[in-house]
């Protein structure tokens, strides 16, 4: 099974992590942001968060880039479960649907995140 985007193309469903001890099989869309901790990651879902040995620009070379936009140095984020950002405060806070949990967006990536989550006609 595939997600279709806007230009029709076909993404994949889920993106396959592959540690010494556990294979893991991620929907795209449970996926709310992903944090890097240290030379590790920090996948949060809506029910869970995964610390995976992995670094983060390993697992950005997984995901499409028409679904995830980086926040941050440390973030990227799903902007498909984006249900608000609150940009009184800096940095920015972006929200999630149906979640508690809650991302950052700082100065230097606003620009970068206002372009890409802004729909077009």
């Amino acid at each position: 099974p595939h997600l279709i985007y806007a230009n029709d193309e076909p993404l994949p469903s889920f993106i396959q992590i592959s540690t010494c001890t556990n294979i893991y099989n991620i929907p795209l869309t449970h996926i709310l942001y992903i944090e890097s901790h240290q030379k590790r990651t920090l996948l949060h879902t809506k029910t869970e968060s995964l610390l995976l040995p992995v670094p983060l620009y390993r697992i950005t070379e997984m995901l499409p880039p028409t679904l995830f936009v980086q926040t941050h140095r440390s973030y990227l984020v799903n902007f498909l479960n984006i249900s608000y950002i609150d940009k009184k405060n800096d940095p920015w806070t972006i929200f999630f649907f149906d979640s508690p949990k809650y991302a950052f967006v700082s100065r230097r990536f606003r620009r970068h995140v206002i372009d890409a989550i802004t729909l077009s006609d």
